[in-house]
């Protein structure tokens, strides 16, 4: 069916009395959805002639397609709710990626076929970014950094997939592959101005594409023995770039570098806190990338894990001896504020019976003063009735 005669069905059915409806839509949803689920085929990769190798796909995939379905027909008013019974599964995590520190990044590079593919893995594992922003950089992005020769280069960055403008860093590792690529095609013929493309093809001068950084990835990860080629022939590669990059997030996070910094570093919309981060915390951001980049770096020296937890645990112990001080100077300031309530409320308690005590002598006062009168008046009666009567 075209797209036209699906909506023309799905319309027609929703002005149908709802004691006569049949949920097309709905039942076209669910048969899409097991038939990805099972007989969807997928088909091998590559060069040569694309064979049938498997039926099905993920969850994941399905879902994404029976929700994109789900789009199209809301784009003409035609809202679908899957619940209950006709609720898709949850989906499950199927395609894992793998963690990798520096040393399995060392084998990566290793087994790089070209500089471009050495210079391509380090810059995704050392500075977080994913591929997209990976295949948007440009000569001038690292142009001046080259020129200064700055040890820590600092990249700023627009994530295309978010429109989040943010900068992370380069490690000198990053550094001198990347040095070492643009030699290597200047001695090419190739000439690099600010504004081309900073990853180029091997044939030609045109920008490098994301699907050529994947195949480049999973090539190197089956030839590093990381993947077999059988596993790796299903289209997911579990050390592929965005590995790299969740790997370089684990490792900060791990080390002590707060979450909110980590994500500004990967590109994640944080908010007001990016802003602060791009400001006044800049030399603090550098400084911590700078004492981590050990962890990162496939050239430094390994990183002394006890030093390192000695480091550690003295910045929280200091860390610590700040809020204890703040917590002090808190009781200090309630027993104060304590004290000085109670004297309010003594104060307080002696107006109040002050107060009490010249009302209740006022009224006493009253009192008397009324007996008084009345006890006269009694008098008086009393004179009068106890006089002799003359008669007459």
């Amino acid at each position: 069916m075209t797209a036209s005669a699906l909506i023309d069905e799905a319309l027609a059915d929703m002005k149908k009395d709802p004691r006569e409806r049949q949920d097309i839509v709905m039942m076209r949803l669910v048969k899409f959805y097991h038939w990805l689920k099972n007989e969807y085929p997928k088909k091998s990769r590559g060069a040569g002639e694309h064979q049938v190798v498997a039926k099905g796909v993920s969850d994941k995939m399905a879902h994404f397609f029976v929700n994109s379905v789900r789009s199209f027909y809301a784009t003409y008013g035609i809202t679908i709710r899957m619940r209950g019974r006709h609720k898709l599964p949850r989906p499950r995590v199927q395609n894992k990626r793998m963690k990798v520190g520096a040393e399995q990044v060392k084998v990566l590079v290793d087994h790089a076929r070209t500089p471009r593919d050495r210079a391509i893995i380090l810059t995704l594992f050392q500075s977080g970014m994913d591929v997209s922003t990976l295949c948007s950089l440009k000569y001038g992005d690292v142009a001046e950094g080259f020129a200064k020769n700055e040890h820590l280069l600092k990249l700023e960055l627009h994530r295309p997939k978010t429109g989040v403008e943010y900068y992370t860093f380069l490690g000198t590792d990053t550094i001198e592959a990347l040095k070492a690529y643009t030699a290597d095609m200047k001695a090419r013929g190739v000439q690099f101005r600010n504004d081309t493309a900073l990853f180029l093809k091997e044939r030609g001068k045109e920008p490098l594409t994301t699907n050529l950084v994947q195949n480049m990835m999973k090539e190197v990860a089956v030839n590093s023995g990381f993947v077999d080629r059988e596993n790796n022939g299903n289209g997911f590669n579990p050390l592929g770039p965005h590995a790299l990059r969740e790997s370089l997030g684990s490792i900060m996070i791990n080390s002590g570098v707060p979450d909110t910094i980590v994500d500004f570093w990967l590109g994640h919309e944080i908010g007001e806190m990016g802003e602060a981060y791009k400001g006044v915390q800049y030399e603090s951001l550098r400084q911590m990338y700078l004492e981590r980049e050990k962890l990162i770096s496939i050239t430094m020296p390994k990183v002394d894990v006890e030093e390192l937890t000695v480091k550690l645990r003295g910045e929280i112990e200091g860390q610590n001896k700040q809020l204890q001080v703040m917590i002090n100077g808190l009781v200090s300031e309630n027993m104060d504020l304590k004290n000085r309530i109670q004297r309010t409320e003594k104060k307080l308690s002696l107006v109040i019976n002050s107060k009490c005590r010249c009302q209740h002598s006022i009224l006493c006062s009253k009192a008397y003063q009324t007996v008084t009168r009345l006890f006269n008046s009694l008098h008086f009666l009393f004179e009068d009735s106890c006089k002799p009567i003359f008669l007459s």
